[in-house]
């Protein structure tokens, strides 16, 4: 694999957005280092491939209509699946993410998807926030809940396992992330 976006990039990123992350994790009441933690992950895990399948979505010179995009490497079905989740708990409108539209957004409609996925590929803070909507819908999938604080260990690694994957057991993805989310939650060194 020949990564796009190294450790030390990401780390620049994370630092980069740092007070968006802790804005939408209060937001959504998703930890900031769960959020970190999956960006980092996503985003290290990038290869060249990823904006050559953008591209194809982009372009739609192929029969490709989603990718993952974006620093969250959020796919724009699974992007918009998180924003009418966001809209059913009252936790956000389509306007107040910046999706303008006139009617409920459904993943049977290719169009809707390809709204959401521009969003994602082209706004970076519009996909820092979906990534923590998204977290909180593996949350609610995985544990029934939302309340990260009172998660064991074992309901964490698989909330974390879920944002990358639809399997119901913790995976080395779920692990390593699981790890980093420890690592981002420990206080900076004071100088």
């Amino acid at each position: 694999m020949i990564g796009v976006i190294s450790q030390e990039r990401a780390m620049e990123i994370l630092a980069k957005y740092s007070g968006w992350i802790e804005e939408v994790g209060r937001r959504y009441q998703v930890p900031p280092a769960a959020v970190k933690a999956v960006l980092y992950k996503e985003m290290t895990q990038t290869d060249l491939m990823d904006p050559l399948a953008d591209l194809a979505v982009w372009t739609g010179l192929t029969s490709r209509k989603d990718s993952s995009t974006g620093y969250g490497q959020i796919f724009g079905r699974t992007g918009l699946l998180a924003v009418n989740y966001a809209l059913d708990q009252g936790l956000a409108s389509y306007a107040s993410l910046g999706l303008e539209t006139d009617h409920r957004l459904s993943v049977d409609d290719p169009e809707d998807i390809r709204l959401v996925w521009n969003r994602l590929r082209s706004d970076e803070r519009f996909n820092i926030e979906v990534c923590a909507i998204n977290l909180r819908l593996c949350a609610q999938e995985m544990t029934g809940r939302t309340d990260f604080a009172s998660f064991s260990e074992e309901e964490t690694r698989l909330t974390l396992t879920r944002y990358n994957a639809n399997v119901r057991h913790v995976t080395a993805y779920g692990e390593d992330a699981f790890r980093l989310m420890q690592m981002f939650s420990e206080p900076a060194p004071s100088v």
